[in-house]
């Protein structure tokens, strides 16, 4: 059984880590609110833009724009979002084992390719032996929109170019502060519009041609998918940590009472023993 003097030094760093994990709680908890805030500002306008250019699109040939249209022999392309820091419980596995078990399964002629965003996904197929077509990280502290429309912007080119027969996109959405879900999204090409009906507004008649139109709102679909995705992953990334935090510091807590709990009975162990010597050493000297 170990000594007191090492169990009070094993009581004092575990409430060292305790104020960490709790000080990390906070600092979590006040990022969920300004990255919640912006989460829910951006979901109504990206919703919105994503069901009209899928109508839109529904309504178009598919060689009027680049990013409608498929290249059947190239190999697809999947885009992992991921953490640049960990400590944010399972927040990272998801995502990371849903892609790895798609390259896993992937036929050997036809290996998709993957772009990571987050140092934390970096990590993760490197050592699984992966090169990853492109690379982030580094950004999340200070993300902006900036970010989306460099990333975007590299997408757009490689699928029009015809590297890519469809994009997928893998992130945890933001739910609640306690549940964050990973999805998986096709981006690139366009899927197809929902079939219920659209009320009064089921044709459109496009000014002044569906190409212009589509080229100029395109791409802009595709960046802020990609935004909306990287808010719902932030928000997401705080929660998770948030909640991993809270979990650390409450088995700081139970962790600390079993050791002073240890220390009282080697402590009252020590005194019994004690107080036997001695009176032992009593009766020795009166005998």
């Amino acid at each position: 059984m170990p000594g007191i003097r090492e169990l009070r030094d094993r009581v004092k760093g575990v409430k060292n880590i305790q104020q960490i994990t709790r000080a990390m709680k906070m600092v979590a908890s006040a990022r969920l609110h300004k990255a919640q805030q912006q989460l829910l500002e951006a979901r109504p306008y990206a919703a919105k833009l994503c069901d009209m250019i899928r109508q839109l699109a529904g309504h178009a040939p598919a060689e009027c724009h680049p990013l409608l249209r498929v290249c059947e022999q190239a190999p697809e392309a999947w885009v992992v979002l991921a953490s640049d820091k960990g400590l944010c419980g399972g927040f990272n596995a998801q995502p990371l084992q849903r892609v790895g078990r798609v390259l896993a399964e992937a036929p050997a002629g036809k290996l998709p390719e993957v772009l990571v965003l987050g140092r934390k996904g970096v990590d993760f197929f490197r050592r699984t032996g992966v090169k990853p077509f492109r690379e982030w990280a580094g950004f999340w502290q200070d993300l902006n929109w900036h970010h989306a429309n460099l990333v975007g912007q590299e997408m757009i080119e490689a699928f029009a170019a015809g590297r890519w027969s469809k994009v997928t996109l893998v992130y945890n959405r933001f739910k609640s502060a306690l549940v964050q879900e990973a999805v998986s999204e096709q981006m690139l090409p366009l899927p197809p519009a929902d079939t219920q009906p659209l009320g009064r507004y089921r044709e459109f008649e496009f000014e002044p041609d569906a190409a212009e139109i589509l080229a100029a709102l395109l791409p802009r679909y595709v960046k802020m998918s990609l935004w909306h995705a990287l808010l719902e992953s932030k928000a997401a990334e705080q929660a998770a940590r948030m909640q991993a935090m809270d979990n650390a510091t409450d088995n700081a807590g139970e962790m600390i009472g079993d050791l002073t709990l240890k220390m009282n009975r080697a402590r009252q162990a020590m005194i019994t023993r004690e107080i036997a010597e001695v009176v032992g050493s009593a009766e020795a000297v009166m005998a």
